[in-house]
């Protein structure tokens, strides 16, 4: 009579969602915009920069998107600043009343990566009598 042998394999996965190596590794935020109060005529800066970016920013402004473009056409004082990718900082320069509003930061999703957003934030912009 032959002897036949079993081998059992054993596999074990581990369901990782969003860390790797200690770290994310989904998009996500490392600074967020803050509610601010700017006079008018200065300038303003909200901040918003990303980990692991691999959608495209924007700001929306009271519900409408803004654009993706750095220099936002149709904006002309509004630029989206910062010297790397992953930096969407939104600057307006100068502050005008019309700017008053609810800003928030959005990144799209891609890769397999969610789409992000800030919660939303307020300009208020103080004016002269």
């Amino acid at each position: 009579m032959g002897s036949y042998q079993v081998v059992t394999l054993l596999l074990f996965f581990v369901h990782i969602d969003h860390y790797a190596q200690g770290g994310p590794t989904g998009q996500y935020f490392i600074s967020t915009p803050t509610n601010i109060t700017v006079n008018s005529g200065h300038h303003a800066r909200l901040s918003c920069t990303i980990g692991n970016m691999v959608g495209t920013c924007q700001w929306t402004r009271d519900g409408f998107a803004l654009g993706t473009d750095r220099n936002l056409p149709g904006f002309p004082r509004y630029l989206l600043a910062g010297n790397k990718e992953n930096i969407c900082d939104l600057t307006i320069d100068p502050v005008q009343p019309l700017d008053e509003g609810e800003y928030q930061c959005q990144v799209s999703g891609g890769h397999g990566a969610a789409p992000i957003s800030s919660a939303p934030v307020s300009l208020s912009v103080n004016s002269e009598p």
